[in-house]
């Protein structure tokens, strides 16, 4: 079979998806994981011979069909390369506060559907207390989960999630435009800010449930971030990350 026939078949998008790590392709084979094996074998019970599609998360996906299924490993064989799908022209940075479990679960699924590149989630003042030994499990947690969403939602890429750090630590970055949203902000401004021609990258702050201090806003506009609302309303931390960036991709990115 010629693997550099890139052209996706009719039936692609219908094909039941799995992810595999680069090291995992090797010899025209891919081989999944115990957890994405059960699921094939056990879960869906795919008998050899079926086709799916896997994806490395770095951007190649390809088709391939069940070899064998032994000792809880499923041997793949790689048709064909499929096409790089599903990533925005935007590089969209999400710096998030520490909120409780499920909220920063739903943060993290919905900002890899919606095509976020880097998840840096921070501590500031009003952020739910943690510890080391916690913040590597959420970590592990929520690598998995982003895992997850980029099976459902088609993406080639899964977003980089770094390791939770302080909120100064987040504030630089390469992106021309920085936007922190803050709940205290009356003027709005994201109306006028997103008139301007599609930026290269942006990062975007989202605070915990409390919100910003006056004194981490003022920090971060030293840093040279811009401050906008997202209504009157006081929105819940997994609203409003998905409200903006939902805005940002319909300015800038490819949800128009």
């Amino acid at each position: 079979m010629n693997l550099k026939n890139k052209t996706p078949g009719p039936a692609t998008t219908a094909l039941r998806r799995f992810y595999a790590p680069p090291e995992a392709f090797a010899g025209g084979e891919v081989v999944l994981d115990a957890e994405e094996s059960h699921h094939l074998a056990r879960v869906l019970r795919l008998l050899p011979g079926a086709r799916v599609v896997v994806s490395d998360g770095c951007g190649r996906q390809v088709e391939a069909e069940v070899l064998n299924l032994s000792k809880g490993t499923a041997v793949l064989r790689v048709i064909r390369e499929l096409p790089l799908t599903g990533e925005s022209p935007l590089q969209l940075t999400l710096a998030i506060g520490l909120a409780k479990r499920e909220a920063l679960d739903a943060v993290i699924r919905q900002a890899t559907e919606m095509g976020v590149k880097l998840i840096l989630p921070f501590t500031s003042a009003y952020s739910e207390p943690t510890t080391p030994e916690r913040q590597a499990r959420r970590l592990v947690r929520w690598q998995r989960l982003a895992r997850e969403s980029l099976k459902s939602c088609q993406r080639a890429f899964l977003p980089e999630i770094a390791s939770v750090q302080d909120f100064p630590r987040v504030l630089p970055g390469p992106e021309d435009v920085k936007i922190i949203f803050w709940e205290q902000e009356r003027s709005g401004g994201l109306a006028r800010m997103v008139q301007r021609p599609r930026p290269a990258g942006v990062r975007l702050l989202i605070g915990p449930e409390g919100g910003f201090k006056p004194e981490e806003v003022a920090q971060a506009r030293q840093a040279g971030y811009e401050i906008a609302s997202l209504g009157p309303r006081r929105l819940k931390v997994e609203t409003a990350a998905l409200a903006a960036l939902a805005l940002l991709q319909f300015a800038w990115g490819d949800l128009a």
